[in-house]
């Protein structure tokens, strides 16, 4: 048995619920930054209800024109309290809102291919 094996391992392992500790730490003071709108948003075309249920935040997309819908739920929170992402993934596809505190009737709504590529961006404005 290698002994400098040994010895990484056991500090790997010594060290692995330390670093889950800090990363769901931060992932928690990260989450209690950010306000989760909860309201309806449209542009005539696109109409975006972000709702909080069953202690998750969802989004339901519908595309107006022909009544097609897609219900997420669970997104991960980012950026800064004054400019708050959310983000949804479906498949390889990433469904983001970006929404301001302090302009808090129009939101941003953005699709995002795995490559990268933006098929959707659009502003929405409060539906209420």
């Amino acid at each position: 048995m290698n002994l400098k094996t040994i010895a990484v391992a056991a500090i790997l392992g010594l060290s692995v619920p330390t670093i889950a500790d800090v990363a769901i730490s931060n992932h928690a003071v990260a989450a209690a930054k950010f306000t989760y709108p909860t309201a309806s948003f449209s542009d005539g075309e696109w109409n975006i209800d972000l709702s909080y249920r069953n202690n998750a935040y969802c989004y339901t997309g519908t595309h107006l024109p022909n009544g097609s819908k897609i219900t997420l739920v669970g997104a991960t929170a980012s950026g800064t309290h004054e400019r708050q992402i959310y983000t949804w993934r479906n498949n390889k596809l990433k469904y983001q809102v970006v929404w301001r505190p302090s302009d808090p009737n129009f939101l941003r709504v953005q699709v995002i291919q795995g490559n990268g590529k933006v098929i959707l961006n659009r502003l929405l404005s409060s539906a209420g």
